[in-house]
């Protein structure tokens, strides 16, 4: 997203389900980092996607569903194709994609040669996580 300004609708979905579920951060955060890095920003798309992973909005998914990002890379991307063409980390001959970092802030101190990073949160904790504050608000 932050090289090309674009993001698949199933990105986006999986990205939110991450951000909300897993890291337990308000939606906003999301909303307004997608508005600052993507080309194809709509202001009531982008809120209604928001509200709708974080199962918020007015049509929501279910606000116990939590997004496997595993399981949807399984299922959406089986041959890694999407993957491998923008993680540099993960592809055996990175593409010009997953190298270019000229547009990340230096700040960040990224290398298309350094090892790719431990999660935050660990995807099954995660999913305890928000399933246990879901548990607890009703």
């Amino acid at each position: 997203m932050y090289v090309t300004g674009t993001m698949h609708n199933r990105g986006r979905m999986i990205v939110g389900s991450y951000l909300t579920k897993h890291m337990l951060k308000h939606w906003r955060i999301g909303q307004a980092w997608f508005e600052h890095c993507l080309i194809d920003w709509d202001p009531a798309a982008n809120a209604m996607g928001w509200q709708w992973v974080a199962g918020s909005g007015p049509d929501a998914a279910p606000y116990f569903r939590v997004f496997n990002p595993e399981t949807q890379a399984a299922k959406f991307d089986a041959d890694a194709a999407c993957i491998h063409h923008f993680v540099a980390e993960l592809a055996p001959e990175p593409g010009p994609e997953a190298r270019v970092l000229r547009r990340l802030p230096r700040s960040w101190g990224l290398s298309p040669d350094a090892p790719y990073p431990k999660p935050l949160v660990g995807l099954p904790e995660g999913r305890a996580r928000a399933r246990a504050a879901y548990k607890n608000r009703a």
